[in-house]
């Protein structure tokens, strides 16, 4: 019997190591959950953390963007009705300046026209008056030869009456006295045929 108690005494005392051996290991194993929790309360912390300040970042990032992109846009509109005030400029400018050349072109037409107009009514006045001296002179010339035929004609009446006077005396006695004067007549006609 007594190697009995030696053998209960030496499972006893393995049993308590191993009992012990368990509360050890239970222990470390919730150390290790403990430690593990923890770490994972320290990394969930960490990863809020880090995720705040990730959101924190975008959302600056975002809204120095926008503020940039505003601005540009801002710009651009800027630019963009800077540009249209000049073209519009630009085009009043050419309007004026086309309109003021298109006025001078057609005050310098005008001008010319009624310089033109001007010479050639002078012209017009000067052939009219040289017309009118033609016409004066050659009247006059006309009426100077109506004169000269008039008076001819009355010459020319004159001397046939006398003829007819001499004829008709020649006729009724025919004297040596009429014979000269017959010549007479002759040679006065012969004058006024040369004439």
């Amino acid at each position: 019997m007594s190697d009995r108690p030696e053998e209960d005494t030496g499972v006893r005392t393995a049993e308590s190591r191993d009992a012990r051996n368990h509360v050890d290991i239970g222990n470390k194993v919730n150390a290790i959950i403990d430690a593990a929790e923890a770490a994972a309360q320290e990394i969930g912390e960490n990863a809020r953390r880090e995720a705040s300040e990730i959101l924190q970042k975008a959302e600056r990032t975002a809204a120095a963007r926008i503020e940039e992109l505003t601005a540009e846009a801002s710009r651009l509109r800027s630019e963009a009705e800077s540009y249209a005030r000049d073209m519009r400029e630009a085009a009043d400018s050419y309007g004026t300046q086309h309109r003021r050349t298109v006025e001078e072109e057609s005050r310098q037409l005008l001008a010319e026209s009624e310089a033109k107009a001007r010479q050639m009514l002078r012209a017009a006045k000067k052939k009219a008056e040289e017309l009118e001296t033609n016409v004066a002179a050659r009247h006059e010339t006309l009426k100077r030869e109506a004169k000269m035929l008039e008076e001819r004609k009355s010459r020319v009446l004159e001397n046939l009456r006398d003829l007819a006077a001499q004829i008709q005396d020649a006729l009724v006695e025919p004297t040596e006295e009429r014979a000269r004067e017959a010549e007479s007549i002759e040679e006065a006609l012969e004058v006024d045929r040369r004439r």
